[in-house]
């Protein structure tokens, strides 16, 4: 057996994405969510969480989920000149981060950088959801796995002193895929190739952590993350199909197997000036949102 975490990444992104995470924290169907802090939603977001938490079967462990790539920036613009625009909004892709991570002359100024966003997100997180509870971070697009991300980020977690229980490190298992061969036709190209270079920034991500996890942090749990080559398409059908393999794959390694959706759709009229990246708008309109939430409502993961 192994513990399955049921989690739906982009609470906060915008208004509609965040009433329909709610509507599945309403059924009791999320152990955890990832909050973005950065959005113009964020503090409606967060305060209709309050309201209605007392009322769900079950309380979700609750992310930083760390936005470079979308929205205003949390720290003053002048601290962070190179990730955003003359407004402050950020005009960078995976991409310019991934261009950054080998550069030997911008290394240490985007990590600086990155260092004051990371911080600003983090303290306005705690201001609205306290400081009680254990910090969790993982990245939008994944961006906390670059090296360049994840130094800033536990140089923070360090001076910060922030006690933190959870770093998502993006491993997906590849065998439970290969293994159904039905289904391989159906898989966007484009996502193998994300999930082989993730799965080979997490060997030295894994490493890292536990390295420089200082004594007062508490140990990230071995986990894998399952929804990077399903991204946007974490349908009922496949899920029923892959969900046996990943748990055994999870049990054969002791380790929690944390299933990824994206139940939250935007309505065209939210796709505002917060909101750069034309094939971002595309992933967020996308049917393949209603398809996740439809799974996360009716997929039973764990025998009863």
């Amino acid at each position: 057996m192994c513990r399955i975490d049921i989690h739906a990444d982009d609470y906060a992104l915008t208004p509609d994405t965040s009433e329909d995470i709610l509507q599945c924290l309403r059924a009791g169907k999320l152990d955890s969510i990832s909050v973005l802090t950065n959005m113009s939603c964020y503090k409606e977001c967060a305060e209709k969480f309050h309201r209605e938490k007392a009322e769900w079967p079950r309380q979700p462990l609750l992310t930083v989920h760390l936005n470079f790539v979308e929205g205003h920036c949390t720290a003053e613009p002048e601290e962070v000149c190179h990730l955003v625009d003359g407004q402050g909004y950020f005009c960078i892709s995976w991409g310019d981060l991934f261009r950054w991570n080998y550069s030997p002359r911008m290394f240490m100024t985007i990590k600086r950088e990155l260092k004051a966003e990371i911080k600003a997100q983090t303290d306005r997180f705690l201001e609205q959801f306290g400081k009680e509870q254990p910090l969790r971070f993982d990245g939008h697009q994944h961006t906390q796995m670059l090296p360049l991300c994840y130094w800033a980020l536990l140089e923070v977690i360090v001076e910060q002193r922030y006690r933190t229980e959870y770093i998502r490190i993006t491993k997906e298992p590849i065998m439970p895929y290969l293994k159904k061969v039905s289904l391989w036709k159906s898989y966007c190209s484009v996502n193998w190739i994300k999930n082989l270079l993730l799965n080979f920034y997490a060997l030295g991500m894994e490493r890292t952590i536990e390295k420089n996890r200082p004594s007062w942090q508490d140990e990230n749990p071995s986990m894998f993350l399952w929804g990077v080559l399903m991204s946007g398409h974490m349908d009922r059908k496949r899920i029923t199909a892959l969900l046996p393999g990943m748990k055994k794959k999870a049990a054969d390694k002791s380790r929690t197997l944390e299933i990824l959706f994206h139940p939250g759709s935007l309505s065209p009229e939210e796709m505002g000036e917060e909101f750069i990246s034309e094939g971002a708008k595309q992933f967020y309109l996308s049917k393949g949102r209603r398809l996740e939430k439809e799974a996360v409502m009716t997929v039973q993961f764990e025998e009863k």
